[in-house]
């Protein structure tokens, strides 16, 4: 995927070749947090902070494009809800995991309210069910999650 084309993220990504004139930004891709404005406005500022170091995806959610599925070192510009860049970070790990196998390990890069399986599960399990069932399909424990970890390269 190449840098997005958005001016505000190009202005920010102009600020990071600054800062960080050896990172490659040849490939970036830009992404939020949270469903909605209030849980953007939650997650994104965790990030910052350096409280969340990790998130996750469901990898039905790539199944039509696997190339913009998360790989190992990928850049990303985090944006919050209305589209301002607040951040770059870079993937530094990766497991494909099922939802029933996420454990204490995965779930210690999340918020301090998220760090708990059960509570982990208790706010994915809906939000990924909802996804799905808007799609026609069915949740399931065996569901494949992709966890990432990342670090934060740049700050606004």
């Amino acid at each position: 995927m190449s840098t997005p084309h958005d001016p505000a993220i190009e202005r920010f990504l102009a600020r990071v070749r600054a800062a960080l004139p050896t990172l490659d930004l040849a490939r970036v891709k830009a992404r939020t947090f949270g469903g909605s404005k209030a849980m953007a406005d939650v997650i994104v500022p965790l990030i910052e902070q350096g409280e969340k170091t990790g998130t996750f995806a469901l990898a039905w959610e790539f199944r039509n494009d696997p190339a913009a599925a998360p790989q190992l070192n990928d850049l990303y510009v985090v944006t919050d809800f209305e589209g301002t860049p607040v951040l770059l970070y870079r993937i530094t790990g990766i497991e494909r995991v099922a939802f029933e196998d996420i454990g204490p390990r995965h779930v210690a890069v999340e918020g301090p309210n998220a760090r708990d399986v059960q509570v982990w599960r208790d706010i994915h399990w809906p939000y990924w069910g909802g996804m799905l069932r808007a799609q026609g399909e069915e949740p399931s424990p065996r569901m494949p999650v992709i966890f990432q970890a990342f670090e934060v390269l740049f700050r606004r």
